[in-house]
């Protein structure tokens, strides 16, 4: 991995937008990129995540092939990972055009965890074919009350309105007005992980239909002088805007060819686009991964990325 900042601050400024060149390894012929040879991949170090890869093969005059055998593939696969607040257990998550994303809910025996993939009813987002941001997974334990609503991403908040001895009722606002309401009892002797979580069945997500897309875990919650005070340690929330990865959905010069939802693949080629990597050139080729190859009649090339960052 390589990283190439250039920056340049305007006339009479000291700060500036630079922008950052996030390269692949260099290649000289057919090669194949992955998150081990280009940093602008989705990677989740901790946990070994990441499955997308580039594999480039060029014909007579370097050129990338429009027909099939296609001179560029893309392929990504979902993995399975646990929640932030690991007591819901775990999901499917995908590496699509170097960005993560949720890909559906793990089923498992219920046992209090996957609580999620119950209570929705259309789990799997990749069989819809279509893929949703990951906008909080969060496990840091913070105090909330009935006058300090939980903030949300995308306009939401849930908000503490009542409590007694047994159960708290919560309401979910979206750009202030309620949109869902909920009865949980985080207090209750012997409370399951049901009695201790909020989910928001979103009723419409795209394709999908009764997805949860907001979830938030209390781990108490008491009234002290006419005031709910509670304890979360649990968010989790994706977009209620996916992304479309239907069969023959096109980004820039790479369409994709299939999607398969139960084993989590998606393939995509650059079919009918057909591109000879001549000298210096510059060429988009799906999303914000480009090819860039160098001015010299000898064929070196490699992928990259750019990240906008202030310098100064």
């Amino acid at each position: 991995m390589a990283l190439t900042v250039l920056c340049t601050p305007a006339f009479g400024q000291t700060t500036a937008t630079k922008s950052c060149e996030i390269r692949g390894q260099v290649a000289t012929g057919d090669f194949e990129w992955n998150a081990q040879n280009f940093a602008g991949f989705y990677y989740d170090i901790d946990n070994d995540l990441g499955t997308e890869k580039i594999t480039i093969t060029t014909t007579e005059g370097y050129r990338l092939s429009g027909d099939a055998p296609y001179g560029v593939t893309y392929t990504t696969t979902a993995q399975t990972n646990e929640y932030e607040f690991e007591d819901w257990g775990s999901y499917k998550v995908i590496g699509f055009l170097a960005e993560k994303y949720f890909a559906g809910y793990n089923e498992a025996e219920y046992d209090g965890s996957n609580i999620f993939f119950k209570e929705s009813t259309d789990e799997n987002s990749l069989s819809s074919e279509q893929l949703e941001k990951i906008l909080i997974d969060d496990d840091t334990e913070k105090t909330v009350t009935s006058n300090t609503p939980v903030k949300l991403a995308e306009g939401y908040e849930l908000v503490i309105k009542l409590i007694d001895a047994s159960a708290m009722y919560l309401e979910l606002t979206k750009n202030g007005q309620v949109v869902d309401s909920r009865v949980i009892s985080p207090s209750r002797e012997s409370a399951t992980m049901a009695d201790k979580t909020y989910y928001y069945r979103n009723p419409a997500v795209g394709d999908q239909k009764n997805l949860i897309t907001i979830g938030v875990h209390f781990k108490n919650a008491i009234n002290i002088q006419n005031q709910t005070v509670a304890t979360i340690d649990g968010i989790w929330q994706i977009s209620e805007t996916p992304t479309n990865v239907k069969a023959y959905t096109q980004y820039d010069m790479m369409t994709i060819s299939s999607v398969d939802g139960n084993n989590g693949i998606i393939i995509m080629e650059n079919k009918d686009n057909y591109v000879t990597l001549s000298k210096n050139k510059n060429i988009v080729l799906m999303g914000g991964i480009k090819i860039k190859t160098a001015n010299n009649d000898a064929l070196r090339y490699y992928i990259y990325s750019e990240e906008n960052c202030q310098c100064g």
